[in-house]
């Protein structure tokens, strides 16, 4: 019953995805060291687990009673931006209200208060309750609620180097994590007066060290999920999380609130109508702004497949902004979205199902299909993502895309469409071979990133096609070049008529520093490849008259040598 991270899954039809984390952009500390952290080593008998670091050899034994850590100088960076008791969460659930259907309200009138330049005010909101056609727009018109003491300038962790602290967190001793006051005093003390510092300690120390109990989710008996118990066993599910969340922070004086829901993970269908499964996560204030955290999700993912658990550290749900958790996360209380004004309940259920990887990837949706499903009458489908660029060099995200579509994974055309100063649109392009249902996936990776490893599902749609599939035609392939980023305009087929002027136009974007792409045309004889010239800045053109065969669009990598980047027949 409770919510099961991440959304690994075993497959027949479907590739495993991986996440790299190449090219990452340096981040601006959050802390400055002027003495070290002095880490006391548990008694020598004590036993220490499997998942802590084995103590340096300048770690000194102390039996005696825990002294006081030195505090570490902090200095807090800020940037602008764009954008009670402990209960169980099984007696707060009712499985009825998890799959209820879309509520019909029509409209409600929400009165919020909030700080706007500085100004406390308050505002009276009249909206609709009806499922809307596009629900990011309406998540747009709320924003993430402030208090009465914000400051005027929001917090960007994303852009603050833990480094310190995750190290710090990772060190822990064994006799540290011994019970709830010790390890909070170890996770803590040395960031005293830092509140972002001391949670993102404790986020990374459980993370780190408790596992999602997969045999008690799978079972629905989940056992006890008291802080203390879950110190003790190392595992939990969402509840038990949350729970030693709170009992860490409340030694060190730091306030941070249960929220109870749903959450969309593993066992939800893209495209449900099915709220989401029962969840557990924390919040916190931070100088006036509300801000979540989600260490059940942080932790690492579960395959159901093999009903085990993968540790893998997630610290984009460390402070998240409310209006990107609610993708995925419905709190049971509307003021625990920390919206305003709150969404309702049929804008949560519309929204698209973006993966957190999108928001580190610079990975967004526009254009018209802004949602989880996607219906067409005539066999073709298409959707608009914006990548954006790193303002440092320009460089983009990749994607790629698959059609799952009845037991069959068809290809998918990942097409240039525009780009400015500060992003690339691209509009992928597919078509339904029979009529029905299936999934389009979207897998990304980050500027820089390998395509010749897997990457993560970014994005997902439910397709509905009420269509025959008598038009459904095969689309060109195309596959990775070393180097740049490119998409096959013209043709777009995989196949096209023989003996006929043929234009072939290739756009090239995010070139890496120091390459210069040498796109030629190869004839079905096999010969020397042709060049296609560069007509304007980025974009290969030339006009063939095909004969019959297999045509190939290379990049020239020497004289004679080439790489393969898209094949079509001429028929």
């Amino acid at each position: 019953m409770n919510q099961i991270p991440g959304t690994k899954t075993t497959t027949k039809t479907s590739t495993k995805h991986v996440l790299r984390n190449d090219d990452t952009p340096k981040r601006t500390s959050i802390i400055q060291q002027q003495q070290p952290v002095v880490v006391q080593q548990p008694p020598q008998q004590q036993q220490r687990p499997t998942i802590i670091p084995a103590p340096t050899p300048q770690q000194q034994h102390i039996p005696q009673q825990q002294k006081p850590q030195p505090q570490i100088p902090v200095q807090t960076i800020r940037h602008e931006s764009d954008d009670g008791p402990l209960d169980r969460l099984a007696e707060k659930m009712q499985h009825a209200t998890l799959n209820r259907p879309p509520v019909e309200h029509h409209s409600s009138t929400t009165t919020t208060t909030t700080s706007q330049n500085g100004k406390v005010v308050k505002q009276t909101t009249t909206h609709s309750g009806d499922a809307p056609d596009d629900a990011i727009a309406q998540l747009q018109q709320s924003r993430p609620l402030l208090a009465e003491t914000f400051g005027g300038t929001r917090l960007e962790p994303g852009d603050m180097d833990f480094s310190r602290e995750d190290n710090h967190a990772r060190a822990c001793p064994a006799g540290e994590a011994a019970t709830i006051p010790r390890l909070s005093h170890y996770l803590t003390s040395p960031c005293k007066g830092n509140k972002i510092s001391q949670l993102r300690t404790i986020f990374t120390w459980i993370a780190n060290n408790i596992a999602y109990d997969v045999p008690a989710f799978m079972s629905g008996r989940y056992g006890e999920q008291g802080a203390d118990y879950v110190l003790r066993t190392r595992k939990a599910v969402c509840e038990g999380y949350a729970n030693l969340f709170i009992a860490l922070a409340e030694p060190a004086g730091l306030q941070v609130q249960k929220v109870i829901g749903v959450a969309r993970g593993v066992d939800v269908q893209i495209g449900d109508d099915r709220l989401g499964s029962p969840h557990a996560w924390n919040a916190v204030r931070i100088h006036g702004e509300y801000l979540l955290i989600d260490s059940t999700w942080g932790a690492g993912v579960c395959d159901l497949g093999t009903r085990s658990f993968k540790k893998m550290f997630r610290p984009f749900f460390f402070l998240l902004r409310p209006n990107r958790l609610i993708y995925t996360h419905w709190p049971n209380k509307p003021e625990q979205q920390f919206l305003d004004p709150p969404i309702h309940e049929n804008v949560f259920r519309t929204l698209p199902a973006i993966k957190p990887e999108s928001w580190d990837l610079g990975i967004k949706l526009a254009g018209r299909n802004r949602g989880q499903v996607i219906r067409t009458k005539d066999d073709y489908v298409e959707a608009e993502i914006r990548l954006k660029k790193r303002p440092s060099d320009g460089a983009t995200g990749k994607i790629v895309a698959r059609l799952n579509w009845k037991g069959q994974s068809l290809p998918v055309v990942c097409q240039w469409q525009r780009e400015d100063e500060r992003y690339v649109w691209m509009i992928i392009k597919c078509w339904c071979p029979s009529s029905g249902s299936g999934e389009l996936n979207v897998f990304g990776w980050p500027p820089g990133g390998d395509q010749t490893k897997n990457g993560p599902q970014i994005l997902g749609f439910r397709v509905f096609n009420d269509g025959p599939g008598k038009a459904s035609k095969p689309l060109l392939q195309q596959y990775v070049v070393q180097g740049f980023a490119f998409s096959v305009l013209e043709p777009l087929y995989a196949k096209v008529k023989k003996n006929q002027s043929q234009v072939i136009r290739v756009r090239v974007f995010d070139v890496q520093k120091g390459v210069t792409p040498a796109l030629a045309v190869q004839a079905p004889d096999g010969g020397m490849p042709e060049r296609l010239p560069q007509v304007k800045p980025g974009l290969f053109e030339i006009t063939k008259v095909l004969t019959p065969g297999q045509w190939k669009i290379v990049n020239m990598t020497s004289e004679y040598g080439f790489s393969f980047a898209a094949v079509f027949d001429a028929e």
